[in-house]
C-alpha cells in the first residue's frame, strides 16, 4: 500500500464515522418520513451537542432567547466552529484508528465544555436548563446516563454503571465492524449500514433503559422537561412548473 493510500483510507474512515454518529444523533429526535432519507445536520454539528442544538432557531425560540442573546450565541458558535474545523481536520493525520477515535471523543468533550461555559455566561439559568432538557431528549440514552449529573440524580448503583459500561462496550465493538465494512462500500451498502447503526443505537438504548427501576425512569423523564420534536428536514423548494 502506498503512503497516499495509507493516509487516504483513515481519512475516509473518519468521515464515515462522523457521518454515522451524526445520523444516529439526529434520529434520536425525529425520524424522516421516508426510509433512507438522511436527516439535516445542525450547522455541521452533532445534534446531541450543546453547540449543535443552540445553533437551531427552533431551540433558540424554545429557550426564549432575545435578539441580543441570539447575536452573542451566534458569535460563540462561529468562533468554536472555526476551532473545531482545525482540530478535527488534524485527526486525519492520526493513522491509528483507536487513537483517532479516542482523540475525537476527547475533542467532543472539550468543545462541549467550552460551549457550556461560554453559553452559561450569556443566558439565564432557566434558559440553560431548557437547553440541557432538550439535549436529554435527543441524545442516546447511554450518553445521557453516562453524565455525572444524570447518574447522580438517578442514584445509579455501581452494578447499574457496570452493566451500562458493558452495553456501551458491546455497541462500540459492533460499530467498529460497521465502520470497517464501509471503507469500500457503495451507496446501497452505506444506506444499509446507516439502518444497521440506527438499530444498534435503538437496541442499546432499550437495554440501558431496562436497567433502570420504575422510579429512576420517572426521574429521567422529568429531567427531560416538556417534550419537543425538532424539525428534521429543510423545507422543500417549491415545485418548478414544467417547461412548455
Amino acid at each position: 500500500m502506498t503512503r497516499i493510500r495509507r493516509m487516504f483510507v483513515p481519512a475516509i474512515a473518519l468521515v464515515l464515522a462522523v457521518a454515522l454518529a451524526a445520523f444516529a444523533q439526529a434520529q434520536q429526535s425525529a425520524r424522516p418520513e421516508r426510509t433512507g432519507q438522511r436527516p439535516r445536520r445542525s450547522g455541521g454539528y452533532r445534534r446531541g451537542s450543546l453547540l449543535g442544538l443552540v445553533s437551531l432557531e427552533q431551540v433558540q425560540k424554545e429557550m426564549k432567547l432575545n435578539e441580543e442573546q441570539i447575536g452573542k450565541v451566534k458569535k460563540v458558535v462561529e468562533t468554536l466552529r472555526a476551532e473545531m474545523r482545525k482540530e478535527y481536520g488534524a485527526l486525519r493525520e492520526i493513522e491509528d484508528r483507536a487513537k483517532r477515535i479516542a482523540k475525537m471523543t476527547e475533542l467532543r468533550k472539550q468543545f462541549d465544555g467550552k460551549a457550556r461555559k461560554q453559553l452559561s455566561a450569556m443566558v439565564s439559568k432557566e434558559q440553560m436548563m431548557r437547553l440541557h432538557q432538550i439535549r436529554l431528549q435527543v441524545r442516546p440514552v447511554l450518553d445521557s446516563l453516562g453524565e455525572k449529573y444524570v447518574a447522580g440524580r438517578l442514584k445509579l448503583t455501581d452494578e447499574q454503571k457496570k452493566k451500562l459500561g458493558e452495553i456501551n462496550k458491546d455497541m462500540q465493538a459492533e460499530r467498529s465492524k460497521l465502520f470497517t465494512s464501509m471503507r469500500d462500500a457503495g451507496r446501497e451498502q452505506r444506506s444499509e449500514a446507516y439502518a444497521n447503526y440506527r438499530k444498534l443505537r435503538t437496541d442499546a438504548n432499550k437495554k440501558a433503559l431496562e436497567l433502570l427501576t420504575a422510579e429512576q425512569k420517572k426521574i429521567f423523564e422529568e429531567l427531560k422537561g416538556k417534550a419537543i420534536k425538532l424539525e428534521s428536514r429543510r423545507p422543500r423548494p417549491a415545485t418548478r412548473p414544467a417547461d412548455k
